[in-house]
């Protein structure tokens, strides 16, 4: 049976998706609406990604959402408007696969879980990295090298700050946060300890450079690096267990490699897509989306590995990492 897709927004991470959806099985997964506040643009990101004349195009989303004919949305456009999509969406009847972060901070995203759970609709935030096959790995192998001690993950999208991002945190601080929460099996930190550099955006002070540090109890910690300044760096994640080490070399957060505690490499390659996708490794994004269906047609309305309180706890920590980076006297 086929899941029938509504895409919320034209830009880059959408056109991913519909290029990562495309690499599915055509008889589980099609789209069949795009919406854009231009419909113009809708029209062309349609022709442009070859997605075919069964795809209605609307110039808002409330029109996509009356569609009688979508089942789920994904909705890709920037997080100011995620909360109050998300909810209408949710109330038209529409399972929601929504891009990160899930909104712009903790009470915002139990706007939106209150109304899933009210609704009964399938809601997931897209941490895409989650769902990559290397991850189940991931999950096994924690399970083999004792007690978790601690995680280390760095973090860096060259040119992020000098292109104008607002916020570092909320742009690329659930990445490492995800990780290391699978690591501690989403265990409450005891203390969360946040410190970076800040800039002015727009008139405002925002955070352009981060470190966090999640204290778990009996000495047990994670040091999470978040950059976005124009160097190199490793993207890497490294979880450090009392009988092993596990680590994701690079890619972290859409990876293709993972070294087990043996020492044994495992690595997953990724299909070609139809064109060349904006972002690395986005043909990965397929794998969230095979997900939703997988919860959809067996009656769920949240993922095991990504699940609502899972989203609450990240939007928690990122948000409390923020306030301690503002406030911050430099």
């Amino acid at each position: 049976m086929q899941l029938k897709w509504g895409i919320v927004g034209t830009g880059r991470i959408c056109q991913d998706f519909c290029l990562a959806l495309l690499t599915c099985d055509p008889h589980e997964h099609v789209i069949v609406a795009a919406s854009s506040r231009d419909k113009t643009q809708a029209d062309n990101f349609v022709r442009d990604f070859e997605l075919g004349d069964q795809v209605r195009t609307y110039g808002s989303q409330e029109e996509l959402f009356n569609d009688a004919n979508v089942d789920i949305v994904y909705i890709g456009t920037i997080e100011q408007v995620h909360r109050d999509l998300c909810i209408k969406a949710l109330t038209n009847n529409k399972h929601v696969l929504c891009e990160k972060p899930l909104a712009m901070n903790e009470a915002e995203v139990q706007d939106i879980v209150d109304t899933a759970r009210k609704t009964k609709k399938f809601m997931m935030e897209a941490i895409w990295s989650r769902f990559f096959p290397i991850y189940d790995n991931l999950r096994d192998a924690v399970k083999q090298i004792g007690t978790v001690t601690y995680v280390e993950c760095t973090f860096c999208v060259t040119g992020l700050v000098s292109f104008g991002i607002w916020s570092l945190l909320m742009a690329i601080g659930c990445y490492p946060v995800q990780a290391a929460l699978i690591a501690f099996d989403h265990e409450e930190p005891v203390s969360i300890v946040a410190s970076g550099h800040t800039r002015e955006h727009q008139g405002e002070k925002t955070d352009s450079m981060a470190t966090i540090t999640l204290l778990f109890k009996n000495n047990r910690m994670a040091v999470l690096n978040c950059l976005g300044q124009d160097i190199g760096a490793i993207n890497s994640l490294t979880i450090h267990g009392t009988e092993g080490v596990i680590s994701l070399p690079t890619h972290f957060w859409c990876p293709t490699q993972i070294v087990l505690p043996n020492g044994h490499h495992i690595d997953h390659d990724l299909p070609e897509t139809l064109k060349k996708t904006n972002y690395t490794h986005s043909a990965g994004l397929r794998y969230e989306a095979m997900a939703c269906r997988d919860q959809i047609m067996n009656g769920k309305s949240e993922h095991p590995f990504m699940t609502l309180e899972n989203s609450l706890q990240i939007a928690r920590i990122i948000e409390q990492a923020r306030k301690q980076i503002l406030a911050a006297k430099h």
